[in-house]
């Protein structure tokens, strides 16, 4: 992976970011998904893994969640955030793109002082990175079931409580 830099997305790779998510996914979806969190400002961090080319190959989005009712920190609510979607070009898959975007915006998660990580997907992929769906079990979500998971960043943050998860608006739910 020595060929593979990581770097924040800026405005200027906006289309690059949709052709990438729309290689990965096979449709436009996931795209139209990543441009509406960004036009409605949820973006937390936007990552990019490029090539020795320049050449985007792959990206992860990490976005605003609110932790509705449920545990409140000493200092407030718990700071949550999803990760959706990470999205690898199709010739790029397989080789560890992926993971080093969850690992790097993970590791930007804990310095920015986020708390827990939700994410809906693979249970077996997203296990390897800590995320786990009885953690997450306890907090109501349109997605509640085995393919949502919780990542603690900060260890008992999310207690033994029980919660509401509430994604953006352009997940389709209520804000």
């Amino acid at each position: 992976m020595s060929d593979i830099r990581l770097r924040t997305a800026t405005d200027a790779d906006t289309t690059d970011i949709a052709a990438v998510v729309t290689a990965a996914f096979g449709r436009p979806d996931e795209a139209d998904l990543v441009s509406r969190l960004q036009a409605d400002g949820d973006v937390v961090l936007s990552l990019l893994a490029e090539d020795a080319d320049g050449r985007i190959v792959g990206h992860a989005l990490f976005g605003r969640l609110e932790l509705a009712t449920g545990i409140v920190a000493d200092d407030g609510p718990v700071r949550s955030v999803f990760l959706a979607p990470v999205s690898v070009l199709p010739d790029r898959q397989h080789a560890g793109i992926g993971s080093m975007l969850i690992r790097f915006g993970l590791s930007r998660m804990r310095s920015s002082g986020r708390e827990a990580v939700f994410v809906l997907g693979d249970p077996a992929y997203y296990a390897r990175f800590g995320f786990d769906a009885e953690r997450a079990a306890a907090f109501d979500c349109q997605w509640s079931g085995p393919h949502l998971m919780a990542l603690e960043l900060v260890a008992g943050v999310l207690g033994n409580g029980t919660g509401t998860l509430r994604y953006p608006a352009a997940f389709g739910g209520s804000r």
